[in-house]
């Protein structure tokens, strides 16, 4: 019924499911503008998490304020006046700019034991190493040596130290949360390109400092905006790499330009199309998922060069058939084995959605909807594409002696023991390796040691206590009121 069903509606009707296909590419091709990237921390959180619930409750009861960290260390020593006055200029640089809140620097450490003066004195006017007068050797011991500062503010060996730089809360949109989800998508999108242009800016303030010490940038808005670079970077550097990769394996394949854009353009339609079901439903590309693209070309591609090499096989060995008999044999004898393979394919992928890390779950959701459309797209546009093509372009020289396949056949056939052994050995070593896999949990080492992230993070964990906050949160149980004589009197007369 199903086949009867695709071979009279499908392959009989090219035109028409040729014309409603690229009608349905350029209706998704423009909701793929709202195919959107995001690299924020809320990505790695499931929605309705409870801890995710209670800490927006804290982060709005108590209030917070994003930062950047700087890593300041000079070429002087860093108690000099030299060092001292370009910290301090350093420090007004990033302080005039608008999106600046404060910023907080070894100069405004308070000194309590920097001067012989009565406690309360020193308490009531506290002096900074920015200070006149101050004995600037005296005052930096103290903060190297106190418990709060060390490794905070200041590195253990005095050489490097922070810049706390607090951003500004944007204001202009007050009870996001409250928000429809359109304004609270076009917000976040704001904060991106705010952030950005920020990065941007302190990075420009940073460059002109090059020549007092080394100066790097750390803290989640850096982290995120420069992830969103790579995030883009890698889905143009592997989509196309793995374009490139396509067409020289077709060429190699099929020495022939209709049988590289039949299979092209299947690929072509499958992702735009499933650009567009991304920006329809709203799910954003994280640089877990940013790869999604590569892989549906891959695993279109390879459902193409099946039907591909199939359908030539079947005209080489029954030429006196029509194209469209041609096609029906071909998709009866291709179903499926591409279904089982999708099928199978699908399952690998949707057991991600079992996990609890929300890009996981989405990447596993992209994949099965990326290979249902692909699966799709390979048995309505290929053969609508096939009934297009002139028939004396269709046939291909078969080369029959293939130097490769060759080497591999006479390699098997005569070398059994050793092929047997050489198996078992890397079985064992396999067995091995798996005893000693580990799991990577460090976030510096994802990242390329050349990156500003690797750089700026790796000093800063090393000698400064590191990027991330950890907030520490006391709840103390609710004391139920204990009656006394007087109250039971109160009751009493109530009642």
């Amino acid at each position: 019924m199903i086949a009867q069903f695709y071979q009279n509606i499908i392959l009989k009707n090219p035109k028409s499911i040729f014309i409603i296909l690229l009608i349905t590419l350029i209706s998704f091709g423009y909701h793929s503008k709202d195919f959107r990237l995001d690299a924020s921390s809320e990505t790695l959180l499931i929605e309705g998490d409870p801890d995710l619930k209670y800490l927006q409750e804290i982060s709005e009861r108590y209030g917070s304020k994003e930062f950047l960290i700087l890593t300041y260390t000079p070429n002087e020593k860093m108690v000099s006046d030299v060092s001292i006055n370009n910290l301090l200029s350093l420090k007004y640089k990033i302080q005039s700019l608008d999106w600046v809140h404060n910023v907080v620097t070894l100069l405004d450490i308070p000194l309590l034991n920097s001067s012989d003066a009565p406690l309360q004195e020193r308490l009531e006017s506290f002096k900074t190493l920015k200070d006149e007068g101050i004995d600037k050797n005296r005052g930096f011991n103290e903060i190297i040596n106190s418990p709060v500062f060390r490794n905070f503010v200041i590195s253990e060996d005095g050489k490097t130290s922070g810049i706390i730089v607090y951003i500004k809360k944007n204001e202009q949109f007050k009870d996001v949360e409250k928000r429809t989800k359109e304004e609270i998508e076009e917000y976040k999108e704001q904060l991106k390109k705010q952030n950005h242009k920020n990065i941007l800016e302190i990075r420009d303030v940073i460059k002109s400092y090059e020549d007092i010490g080394k100066i790097h940038l750390g803290g989640i808005p850096m982290i995120a905006d420069d992830m969103m670079s790579f995030i883009k970077s890698d889905i143009m550097v592997f989509g196309l790499g793995v374009l490139i990769f396509i067409i020289a394996t077709l060429w190699f394949v099929f020495k022939r330009i209709i049988w590289i854009i039949v299979p092209i353009s299947s690929c072509f339609f499958s992702v735009i199309i499933m650009m567009g079901i991304l920006g329809l439903l709203g799910w954003k590309v994280t640089v877990i998922s940013s790869n999604f693209i590569a892989l549906m070309l891959i695993l279109t591609m390879a459902m193409n060069i099946h039907m591909s090499t199939r359908f030539l096989q079947i005209r080489e060995n029954y030429p006196q058939m029509s194209i469209l008999e041609l096609i029906t044999l071909t998709t009866e004898k291709m179903f499926w084995p591409i279904l089982y393979t999708v099928l199978t394919t699908i399952i690998a992928f949707i057991s991600l959605v079992f996990s609890e890390i929300k890009p996981i779950i989405d990447f596993g959701w992209m994949m099965t909807l990326g290979l249902i459309t692909s699966f799709i797209i390979t048995f309505t546009l290929l053969p609508s594409l096939i009934n297009f093509v002139p028939t004396e372009n269709i046939s291909i020289k078969e080369n029959k002696d293939s130097i490769i396949t060759s080497f591999f056949s006479k390699v098997s056939q005569n070398n059994h023991k050793i092929i047997f052994m050489i198996t078992g050995i890397l079985i064992v070593l396999s067995l091995i390796g798996i005893t000693r896999l580990e799991v990577e949990n460090s976030f510096i080492n994802y990242f390329n040691k050349k990156t500003e992230i690797y750089k700026g993070m790796k000093l800063i964990d090393e000698k400064l206590g590191g990027t991330t906050p950890l907030e520490v949160i006391l709840k103390f149980p609710k004391k139920e009121k204990t009656k006394t004589e007087e109250d039971d009197e109160f009751e009493d007369w109530g009642g």
